[in-house]
């Protein structure tokens, strides 16, 4: 059986009220660029690489910070101004790295206790404990775990597969593994439950040409057992396109075929991205108003503490009216 994501679910039910045109669904607050994984290494195509080669939020840079308490006062106006029931934390690196983590927890406490609003947040689980697993299940966070930096998940990872530790700097599978399956208990012991169909917990792969090779047998299988875990399984293909339109479309294909509800992201609606699709609007770290997590402070319309609130409105106005473009970091796509 396939689970919809939380946030999908949500997503869909606005759309299907009107409510994504009239308000700022999403409110995304990247943390600054912190990430432990890049200095991991595999051993890939017989080659030692970088566990996450290719990810494209190494280069974002993290100015100042906002700040806890400033970051409350952002929560409370896009509660109270614009209904927004959803947040997330992502477009960096690990939201749970050392040096973040107790403001990211405090923000997600926040978020749902005073407004309800609930916290979605990306991590490949290399910081994760059984408090912050707690507090994530206990606060009805959605946590999608990325497979991109941790391709030695496959299906045996559900089946208690043991995994050998290893001296740095090759990748900790062991500890990783350990991390994730924490992750997935909290969530299955916690008496904080979504409705019927739906789970707080979703897998991200990223399809490649290895995939190809046994045309989607292991992907297959991992698929599977993460559904049997009550786990939302879903496909992209990289942020780069393909130099061979021929490649390019078979990956698109297996990604289609392998994600739960043949969703192309998480945050899909109608299929388009709503993570900056006009339904969402973006305080970078240092306060910068952006339209998707995903681009830098470059790219910003100002600072929300520097704006008068007119002026922070005229901006996620013209965020809400901005709704045909392709993904920010995919440009190849809607």
């Amino acid at each position: 059986m396939e689970y919809k994501l939380e946030i999908t679910s949500r997503l869909e039910e606005l759309a299907e009220s009107g409510g994504l045109d009239k308000s700022i669904a999403i409110l995304n607050l990247p943390s600054a660029n912190y990430c432990e994984k890049r200095a991991e290494k595999v051993y890939m195509d017989g080659k030692l690489q970088q566990a996450c080669l290719g990810c494209v939020t190494q280069d974002i840079q993290s100015k100042e910070s906002l700040g806890v308490a400033k970051v409350k006062q952002v929560i409370d106006f896009f509660a109270n101004e614009y209904g927004t029931r959803l947040m997330t934390i992502n477009g960096r690196g690990d939201p749970f790295h050392p040096k973040l983590k107790e403001d990211n927890l405090k923000k997600i406490v926040y978020a749902n206790k005073e407004h309800g609003i609930k916290a979605y947040v990306f991590t490949a689980g290399n910081n994760l404990d059984e408090r912050t697993c707690k507090a994530l299940a206990d606060n009805g966070a959605n946590v999608m775990i990325s497979l991109f930096g941790n391709r030695f998940i496959d299906s045996e990872f559900f089946s208690g597969k043991e995994y050998l530790p290893t001296p740095r700097p090759l990748q900790d599978q062991a500890g990783i593994a350990k991390n994730l399956r924490l992750l997935i208990s909290a969530y299955k012991s916690s008496s904080n439950k979504p409705k019927d169909g739906a789970t707080r917990i979703g897998m991200n792969y990223v399809v490649s040409e290895r995939d190809l090779v046994d045309n989607g047998a292991k992907l297959q299988a991992l698929k599977k057992a993460a559904n049997e875990n009550n786990i939302f399984f879903v496909c992209n293909t990289n942020f780069s396109k393909h130099p061979d339109k021929n490649m390019q479309l078979l990956l698109e294909q297996m990604a289609n075929q392998y994600s739960d509800f043949n969703l192309r992201h998480s945050t899909s609606v109608n299929g388009r991205c709503q993570m900056g699709a006009g339904s969402s609007a973006t305080v970078d770290y240092d306060g910068t108003l952006l339209r998707c997590p995903y681009m830098d402070t470059a790219q910003g319309d100002g600072k929300f503490q520097e704006l008068s609130t007119e002026g922070i409105k005229n901006v996620l106005e013209k965020y809400k009216q901005d709704r045909q473009y392709s993904c920010v970091m995919r440009k190849h796509e809607k």
